[in-house]
């Protein structure tokens, strides 16, 4: 194997099983919160990932970008559906889970947001997104994670006087 085809293995593999990383390290994570954070966590994290999700669905359905490979006449370096590439569903998840464990450890949160981001720049690399698909998947999941982090006390709030009535 040369160094090219490792390159493009490397690519490859970050760009499609990164972000099982990522999920598992924020799955440890919440193993080892006590029970009244694993379900703040759990509260954030679903709030984060819908919010997220919706404004995806909207801006892909308002903002067509063709892939790289199909509008910049490159190669893709994995197998992908010629639809539109706006926005990265991995990046978008990534990050999502990323904002979610950042509200409870700022350091960890951080490093999976790196990786998030570091999942993008792969799928550039392996021309099955353009940095606009990137840039707004980030941005998508930081907006869910400011809407998770209104709505997160107040519904945790609620459940709270629900168990004690």
């Amino acid at each position: 194997m040369n160094l090219i085809d490792t390159y493009h293995s490397v690519v490859v593999l970050i760009a499609q099983d990164m972000l099982f990383v990522v999920g598992l390290i924020a799955l440890i994570y919440w193993f080892r919160l006590d029970t009244q954070n694993k379900v703040k966590f759990l509260i954030f994290g679903i709030i984060t990932g819908l919010v997220a999700l919706l404004l995806a669905k909207v801006g892909g359905s308002l903002f067509y970008n063709a892939r790289p490979f199909v509008s910049d006449n490159l190669v893709a370096l994995m197998p992908h559906a010629a639809d539109n590439g706006f926005p990265s569903d991995h990046t978008l998840l990534s990050a999502a889970i990323a904002v979610s464990v950042y509200y409870f450890s700022k350091k960890l949160g951080l490093v999976l947001f790196g990786l998030a981001i570091i999942i993008g720049v792969s799928r550039v690399l392996a021309h099955v997104h353009h940095p606009i698909d990137i840039i707004g998947s980030l941005i998508f999941a930081v907006i869910g994670g400011l809407v998770a982090y209104w709505l997160t006390p107040k519904i945790t709030a609620m459940l709270g006087n629900k168990q004690q009535a």
